[in-house]
């Protein structure tokens, strides 16, 4: 696993040692396309269940060197969940120098390879999917929420302010901000977590040689990154949340009626779906965060 992780490094990703795993495609999603041409890109979309009217989104930004369909594959509980309680789920497909290669990147400004060096608008493509979506199922724009893990958690933090439609919330998972992090909407709430002994996306923000080569600049450690994005929100003074051991969660209201919640674990690492321990399942907590977002 250590040397098929190394391998991956070198190519500019952010995995972590369990995406050695092969889940193949994830079954019943439907394929969808945006743009013409090079600008062309792909994502997945899975339905809600037994829902009619406008519908609450989930765009899923995968990690550096995934793609929509992998993402699909690892995040069938995720999905599970999401689906069943009436929420649309897109897998989001990020780039990659051939339009058939599979290892992609997003461009998170100081992150990662092939999309941040070609600059890639990001913002335009998560606005032609919100769209795309609305002409096909009906899309409830005060409730569309982003969710990634590592270079697609980056990005959901740079998309929040740069999107048409203002997302109802954020849930970056094992990512990170940089120092010049742009503002975030006054009501657009952030779910954020990450392990303590991530050895990808250092949890306290060191220096790693493997993983900066690919940044171009350092990322800040968990507990600045809260700092910064409360003051950048104008939230109050964090408070500690109960929960199970292993799990330090801290929560503040911000102006805009919109929350700040920080989750911490002892351990998990870089993976993904996140599973620091048996008693908890990020799937539940980034629902209830969800649902409470109204």
């Amino acid at each position: 696993m250590r040397a098929f992780f190394a391998l991956f490094l070198t190519a500019s990703l952010f995995f972590s040692p369990a995406a050695t795993a092969s889940p193949g495609r994830a079954a019943e999603g439907e394929t969808l396309t945006v743009g013409t041409g090079q600008s062309a890109r792909e994502f997945m979309l899975f339905r809600p269940a037994g829902t009619s009217g406008p519908v609450p989104l989930v765009m899923v930004f995968h990690g550096g060197g995934g793609g929509d369909d992998w993402m699909a594959g690892r995040s069938r509980e995720l999905n599970r969940t999401l689906t069943n309680a009436g929420y649309a789920v897109a897998y989001m497909n990020g780039s990659a120098r051939h339009r058939r290669e599979k290892l992609r990147t997003w461009n998170a400004i100081h992150c990662c390879a092939y999309a941040a060096r070609q600059r890639i608008n990001e913002a335009a493509f998560a606005d032609a999917a919100v769209d795309l979506l609305d002409q096909r199922i009906g899309i409830d724009r005060t409730r569309i929420f982003l969710t990634g893990h590592s270079n697609g958690a980056m990005l959901s933090y740079r998309l929040a302010g740069q999107m048409k439609t203002t997302p109802r919330a954020i849930a970056p998972v094992s990512g990170a901000i940089f120092a010049d992090q742009p503002a975030i909407p006054a009501r657009t709430s952030i779910f954020m977590y990450h392990a303590k002994n991530d050895d990808v996306l250092s949890f306290d923000g060191n220096p790693d040689d493997k993983a900066e080569r690919w940044r171009t600049a350092p990322h800040l450690g968990f507990v600045d990154a809260e700092a910064r994005l409360a003051e950048l929100k104008s939230c109050g003074r964090a408070s500690p949340a109960g929960g199970p051991a292993g799990l330090a969660t801290t929560t503040r209201t911000c102006t805009g009626g919109s929350v700040l919640i920080a989750t911490a674990a002892e351990t998990g690492g870089h993976e993904w779906p996140a599973r620091p321990q048996a008693d908890y399942r990020i799937e539940d907590a980034l629902l209830e965060f969800f649902n409470s977002q109204r």
